[in-house]
């Protein structure tokens, strides 16, 4: 809490707090967009605007122009103490909190000015005052600003801030900085009417750059090189050997022929959009309609070799719905006339509220089935739709999740998991483990494309879409890390249902046989521990924490390592305890048979006496048998810890163990609980994981090697 911002809170609430349409602040000490709004609505108030908004637009921006003028050294009024609440908010400090305008606000502003790359002569402006009241940094953000995309921020500002306002200058490439980089380039070429748009006008317009070209226009390569990754040299206008090496590696990244150092249009619109020059050539199309003969004629007449289509589904609506998955028969057509194909998976996404964890993991079920089906072969990558513009800040709580779970429900198939999408979540998919990215570069406009890079793992990047003999394609461009696929061979495996599955898993001395779909059962009953199962025909994630991946009957081997870390530097267990656990795990405690699938984990407590937890498996195999449809169990477990702690004497002796009745019957259970604990440590209070824990060891230690 920053006691300066709080104060100025309170002062904004008391003075504004009747005004009609001023939205009051928290009074937390803490700068967010509230605080943000109620200074923009304080200002507005001042300036004699009746309807106040959260926004800073024309009106403001216009009123603020005839006022500014009598903002300066001497002067008094709440407008200048809105303005010193604005350097407290922005981290800046004017020295006091007064209603005059006196020498530490001058330093401030100039401050401000030298932090935004802009005049540093102390002076207010409008645009000052409008980045002033807003989020926008104007200091390196620790651990993701970069010190060169400052240095370019502060100059475009200093270049072009009259006319596009003062913008970030935090170090973080994004969409305002690449539009004016865009602006800096009309500009260096003579574009009339200049707006940070690369249109028509601007692609006319855009030349071939030589050594002999403006420093301006040179620099405008440099820094669209440096933020793709391609450039670490000064940025001077100078266009010399590490310019060039910057060109040909860029052109060969994004497999954009011929690989020289020739920086024509595009090479500039490469850098400075996500869809570059759209009429490139390039050998490669998605597209959702049924491709006939004359359609494969058509593409391969038009030099294209590789063929996303989609593994399920249909588009279009009433009379204009229409099948859109591959078929055996569309399979030979596109291969026998030399083209390769690539799976992609698109059965809804098109809204942020789709993407879960449990809908991927269901969408990898769905698609590797299908995948199978068709003859797909091993190794083949399924590419997952993210066919919505995610905003940044969204991405963590929606399509992270999602991708998590198509990861795990891929990860005991014979398929990779590769993902759809733009730019920037292509690029959290990346980060995530996601072997492929097709990236939706096409939609340019999309705030997930302007102002990223190009993620290294790309294989497809579609750009532009028309019509090829009246069937709508979308044209994209390979990297040759997914070159896709011509052979394919349906292989027969074996096949289980659902209910002869669950029949397998119930057999368990566990379950008893009792299990059976939508209905919960209680199998252990004793004062200390209530252990109840539901199985259901969905996959189910109700989980808080992380999933674990079956393999061959037990955990992913990068999983085991995770949890022997944690056994043996958390809970101080030794290594031939922790593998005892894990191997224990391994098995999914509920049966050996579960040779595939996943395990997540919830932990809650009602009060300081009771600990849940639900233990949720997703079965993709039995025996080997891969499932026909969806299988899960959820193992609902209740302990009361204290109830082992009032019979504590000098800490768990074996011979409070041996009063336990049924012990080798709750070991499972026992074991799961010790899972859960380590990884979702955080969400239960201490003193039950205190409590739990030290049970939990005993327990194992004692009961583990008699097994």
């Amino acid at each position: 809490m920053d006691i300066k911002v709080r104060e100025v809170q309170e002062w904004l609430n008391k003075t504004y707090g009747k005004v009609t349409g001023y939205e009051k602040c928290p009074e937390d000490g803490r700068t967010g967009w509230s605080t943000i709004y109620s200074l923009r609505e304080g200002l507005q108030k001042e300036l004699g605007i009746t309807t106040l908004g959260k926004g800073f637009g024309s009106q403001t921006k216009g009123a603020l122009k005839g006022k500014i003028g009598t903002l300066s050294a001497g002067s008094k009024g709440n407008m200048v103490k809105l303005i010193k609440g604005g350097f407290w908010c922005k981290g800046i400090d004017p020295s006091n909190f007064s209603d005059t305008f006196d020498s530490p606000l001058y330093n401030a502003i100039k401050l401000f000015q030298a932090n935004a790359g802009v005049k540093i002569d102390g002076n207010l402006t409008v645009n000052l005052l409008a980045a002033l009241f807003d989020m926008s940094a104007f200091i390196l953000i620790p651990g993701r600003g970069d010190k060169s995309v400052r240095e370019m921020q502060q100059y475009l500002n200093g270049k072009f801030s009259d006319e596009l306002g003062i913008l970030p200058c935090d170090g973080i490439y994004q969409r305002d900085t690449n539009t004016s980089l865009i602006f800096a380039l009309q500009k260096a070429i003579g574009v009339s009417g200049a707006n940070g748009n690369y249109g028509p006008g601007t692609i006319s317009a855009t030349p071939i750059v030589t050594s002999s070209s403006s420093a301006a226009l040179i620099r405008v390569i440099q820094y669209g090189l440096y933020v793709n990754g391609h450039y670490s040299g000064n940025f001077d206008g100078t266009y010399n050997s590490s310019v060039a090496k910057g060109i040909i590696a860029f052109r060969k990244f994004m497999n954009l022929p011929p690989f020289t150092d020739t920086a024509d249009l595009t090479l500039i619109k490469g850098l400075l959009t996500s869809n570059g020059n759209t009429n490139r050539e390039s050998n490669t199309l998605d597209a959702a309609t049924q491709l006939t003969d004359t359609d494969v004629n058509n593409l391969k007449r038009n030099g294209f070799q590789i063929v996303g289509r989609y593994l399920t589904g249909s588009v279009g609506v009433g009379s204009e719905k229409r099948d859109k998955n591959l078929t055996t028969a569309e399979i030979n057509r596109i291969t026998a006339g030399g083209l390769n194909i690539f799976p992609i998976y698109e059965d809804g996404g098109y809204e942020e509220s789709y993407f879960t964890s449990s809908q991927g993991y269901k969408d990898a079920f769905i698609a590797s089935t299908a995948a199978r089906n068709l003859g797909f072969p091993e190794g083949a990558t399924i590419y997952f739709a993210v066919d919505v513009d995610v905003q940044d800040g969204d991405i963590d709580r929606t399509v992270r999740p999602y991708m998590v779970g198509v990861i795990n429900g891929l990860a005991s198939t014979e398929f990779k998991p590769g993902v759809y999408g733009t730019r920037n979540v292509c690029l959290h998919g990346e980060e995530l483990g996601m072997n492929c990215s097709f990236v939706a570069d096409m939609s340019y406009g999309w705030s997930g494309n302007l102002g990223f890079k190009m993620p290294e793992n790309w294989a497809f990047d579609q750009f532009v879409e028309y019509p090829i003999g009246g069937t709508p394609i979308d044209q994209g461009a390979s990297s040759g890390r997914d070159k896709g696929h011509n052979a394919f061979n349906v292989r027969h495996v074996p096949i289980i249902s659902p209910s002869d599955a669950l029949k397998a898993i119930a057999s368990n001395s566990l379950l008893k046989g009792k299990v059976n779909f939508d209905k919960k059962v209680t199998v252990i009953n004793e004062p200390y521990l209530i252990v109840s199962v539901t199985a259901s025909t969905e996959f189910e994630n109700k989980g808080d924490g992380l999933a674990f991946n079956i393999k061959n009957g037990k955990f992913d081997p990068k999983d085991s390592v995770g949890l022997n870390e944690v056994l043996t530097t958390v809970f101080h267990m030794p290594d031939s305890g922790a593998d005892l656990v894990i191997d224990y795990l391994g098995k999914t405690t509920i049966s050996s048979e579960i040779t595939a699938g996943n395990m997540s984990f919830k932990l809650s407590s009602s009060s300081d006496k009771l600990f849940k937890m639900s233990v949720t498996y997703n079965v993709q195999k039995v025996e080997d048998k891969i499932l026909s449809g969806e299988c899960s169990m959820t193992l609902d477990i209740e302990v009361d810890p204290l109830t082992f702690v009032t019979e504590k004497v000098n800490g768990f002796t074996s011979s409070v163990v041996q009063k336990i009745p049924n012990a080798g019957k709750i070991i499972g259970a026992a074991i799961l609980l010790v899972g859960a604990v380590l990884f979702l440590v955080s969400t239960a209070p201490v003193d039950i994981i205190a409590g739990i824990a030290g049970f939990l060891t005993m327990l194992l230690s004692k009961l583990i090697p008699v097994l």
